[in-house]
């Protein structure tokens, strides 16, 4: 997993992009061995837990007997020959250097696996050396019941040596203080101590062990809560249902600091929330003020026709159904398509050639995972050859399949293996003129229905094929505002990336599900927008930091507008999906997600049948409330270095507090764009202070003791679905 600490120096540097493209031919096959050679590079002998995926690609190289010189362009084949996994790529192609890769999802199954890497002609290398490990479990602990600071044995079957484990109590690691291997391996771990209420309880605490990226099913054990203080870097999170709703806020001789957390924990729900501050208590209740109207834009009635598409459990296209299927596509082929053109005549029902416009593209990119196609009718003094083919490579080579490794393989409903990336002057027209956003690009779940569906009138209008859409240049302007060559370059490969990772969606959700319809809006969206995080982090890695940073920046203005008024956007959202804040937020939870659980739960997340809330707790093992609350506070403690806090409530990937700046109101120097609340614990004591929320949204106060000798009590009062999170800083 990705453990860098990036800072705006790397990722503000927006520099021109510079990729050199290659021929896009679908290289030699049948290759002779007497001039060529397959082998093996790296990857080999590793191990990892049943159900993850190999922390390194395995990666084969095709060169030229004579010399050594690579060949670029060879398709090769991956296969698993023996023992239990998945190749998370069927097919990959050799690069500059003659090499291809893929990564492979261990199966349920310990032992040895092998996978085999095949050309033809140059026949089989196998990589046998690989291990699927036991997944652990916890048998059993020594006691069900104990006191914050006693050490108890955890009893953890199939822990493999080697393996870092922790013991998680509802999240918070308890310190091991040793460990004796054995059937069961027995670790003594000391309980830590919850803290902060008002008066001496019990809570059942879930017990998990976490290891390589895999949490176990939980034990409870009661744990009792003593009226013990805060120390500097602890978390105290009440949830409305629970027993302790009181928590005691010591002023340390007037110099602590908190920060509170009031949490609308109303999830995948629509409408506004109210909490009333002050009078020491925190009040949470549904509020009379309806909740914002959603958003109808493209994206929004794109998502409508596709809602009411995949409820209805349609088939598949078939190859056959294509209408013009591709033996060996060559550079100039042309194919005629139908584009959507108008979709509120299609949400209405007006479903004929009026809403979708037919148009003739040409071939001018094949890749190994993708053909690009040109519409005939683009305006002038748009995409030369060479940007067609760095666009082409951009996308065939590293965006492309980075999203096959880290979610998974799309359809391929036409039996092409590949991918149809059409860019045509339709989309520039989807957009009106003057317009504050402009789309980009999009995919359209009907062209994976077979056209020829009865009962689905829009389905003749189906290209039976994987279709990804992109604007052109139109630098005067003739199909809507004018875009420019360079704009249009640097627009494209986000969104191709993103749109891509939806398509991966669709295939398990839609059309493998027992129940198929779309992802809850906020998780869809978030994985994509991930997608193209992990497409900046592919060509960091490849030292094209111009290109990465392009891919990283919309995250963070995303970001930026969440972080400045978090409690305006549902975490949870399930329409209005073109606001800006809401996807920023989106993006951020998955993030913090993936720091905890590692970057391929993501694949988890997109293949898995749940959606939604239920998908994050049965991928996690966690309460989504929990998870939202220490979320909550990792958004505004990243970077601070609180003495004793945990890395949960952190973000360690990104530095936030450095990129994630804007100009105060009044002027002044940048600051971190999360801004809290500030108030005195004399102020709270003695106002009231009442804000909306959206649902599944956090409110943030800064509460400083200031001087007060007096330790202040609150008390949660919710009527609705609400916790709190308080941490103290200071």
């Amino acid at each position: 997993m990705l453990r860098r600490r990036w800072s705006k120096v790397v990722l503000f540097s927006w520099l021109a992009v510079s990729l050199a493209g290659c021929n896009g031919d679908d290289g030699p096959t049948g290759l002779d061995p007497a001039v060529f050679e397959l082998a093996i590079v790296s990857g080999g002998g590793q191990s990892g837990l049943a159900g993850t995926v190999v922390d390194e690609p395995l990666v084969a190289r095709v060169s030229r007997r004579d010399g050594g010189t690579p060949e670029e362009g060879v398709t090769v084949s991956w296969g698993v020959v023996s023992g239990s996994g998945t190749p998370t790529r069927t097919t990959s192609v050799t690069n500059v250097d003659g090499e291809a890769s893929t990564r492979v999802e261990l199966g349920s199954v310990a032992g040895a696996v092998a996978v085999e890497a095949s050309v033809p002609g140059l026949g089989s290398v196998r990589f046998s050396d690989l291990t699927v490990l036991a997944a652990p479990s916890i048998a059993s602990l020594s006691v069900t019941s104990a006191d914050p600071g006693d050490t108890i044995e955890v009893r953890v079957n199939d822990l493999s040596a080697g393996v870092a484990a922790q013991v998680l109590f509802d999240g918070v690691a308890g310190e091991i203080v040793d460990q004796t291997p054995g059937a069961p391996t027995v670790l003594d771990v000391v309980v830590p101590a919850p803290i902060g209420v008002c008066s001496s309880t019990s809570v059942s605490v879930p017990v998990r062990l976490r290891a390589d990226g895999v949490t176990t099913a939980a034990i409870a054990l009661s744990v009792s809560v003593p009226a013990n203080p805060f120390q500097v870097g602890q978390v105290l999170v009440i949830e409305g249902t629970a027993d302790a709703s009181c928590a005691l806020l010591p002023s340390d001789g007037g110099n602590a600091k908190y920060l509170l957390v009031a949490l609308s924990a109303a999830f995948e729900q629509q409408g506004n929330f109210q909490v009333t501050l002050g009078a020491g208590s925190v009040a949470l209740s549904a509020a009379d003020a309806s909740a914002a109207p959603a958003a109808t834009g493209f994206h929004d009635k794109l998502r409508a026709i596709e809602s009411r598409l995949a409820d209805k459990g349609l088939p598949m296209a078939r190859p056959e159904s294509g209408p013009q299927l591709f033996a060996g596509p060559t550079i100039g082929d042309q194919r005629d398509f139908w584009v959507a053109s108008d979709l509120e005549a299609i949400n209405a029902g007006q479903i004929d050639e009026n809403a979708f416009e037919r148009v003739t593209g040409t071939l001018r990119f094949v890749g190994g995972n993708t053909l690009l196609f040109l519409d005939d009718a683009v305006p002038s003094n748009g995409l030369t050859q060479g940007d067609i083919e760095m666009l082409g490579e951009l996308y065939d080579r590293h965006l492309y399949e980075t999203d096959v490794d880290f979610f998974g393989e799309p359809t391929d409903v036409d039996d092409n293996n590949k991918t149809i990336v059409l860019l045509s002057p339709v989309v520039n027209s989807l957009t009106e003129r003057g317009s504050n956003g402009v789309v980009i690009g999009f995919v359209f779940l009907l062209d994976l229905f077979d056209p020829n569906t009865s009962g689905c009138p829009e389905c003749r209008f189906s290209n039976g094929a994987e279709i990804l859409y992109g604007l052109v240049p139109d630098p005067d302007g003739v199909h809507s505002d004018p875009r420019t060559r360079e704009r249009v370059l640097a627009l494209l490969p986000g969104v191709m990336i993103h749109e891509t990772q939806h398509m991966i969606n669709w295939r398990y959700k839609v059309f493998e599900s027992v129940v198929p319809g779309l992802d809850r809006l906020w998780l869809g969206e978030g994985l994509a927008h991930m997608a193209e995080e992990k497409g900046g982090d592919a060509l960091f890695d490849l030292g094209d930091i111009e290109q990465a940073n392009n891919l990283y920046q919309d995250n963070f203005a995303r970001v930026a507008s969440y972080l400045a008024a978090p409690d305006s956007f549902s975490l949870t959202a399930t329409e209005g999906g073109l606001i800006v804040g809401a996807r920023g937020g989106w993006w951020l939870f998955l993030r913090w997600i993936a720091e905890q659980y590692g970057d391929f739960i993501l694949r988890d997340l997109t293949q898995e049948a749940e959606r939604g809330v239920a998908n994050v707790e049965a991928r996690t093992g966690e309460s989504f409330f929990r998870l939202f609350a220490d979320f909550a506070v990792a958004a505004w403690a990243d970077d601070l270095a609180i003495a004793g806090l945990q890395a949960r409530y952190t973000v360690p990937k990104w530095n936030l507090r450095e990129i994630v700046q804007v100009q105060p109101q009044g002027g002044g120097d940048p600051v971190y764009a999360l801004q809290p609340l500030q108030m005195t614990f004399s102020t709270f004591r003695g106002s009231s202070i009442n804000e909306f929320l959206a649902a599944t949204s956090p409110f943030y106060v800064e509460l400083d003791a200031a001087g007060d000798p007096n330790s202040l009590q609150l008390q949660l009062e919710a009527t609705t679905d609400a916790g709190l999170a308080i941490l103290r800083y200071e």
